[in-house]
């Protein structure tokens, strides 16, 4: 299905990935490795 660029669905999905990317870099600083980290985030967002 196709998304026009203005579509408040894509500003959603858009929103989703952010919070994820910000908290994957949160943990990353605090010397998780990039798997460990990715895994916990999505842990924490499907609870």
């Amino acid at each position: 299905m196709y998304l026009a660029l203005y579509s408040p669905n894509l500003n959603r999905i858009e929103k989703c990935w952010t919070w994820i990317k910000s908290r994957v870099r949160k943990l990353l600083r605090d010397s998780y490795n990039l798997r460990e980290a990715i895994d916990s985030v999505l842990k924490q967002a499907a609870s």
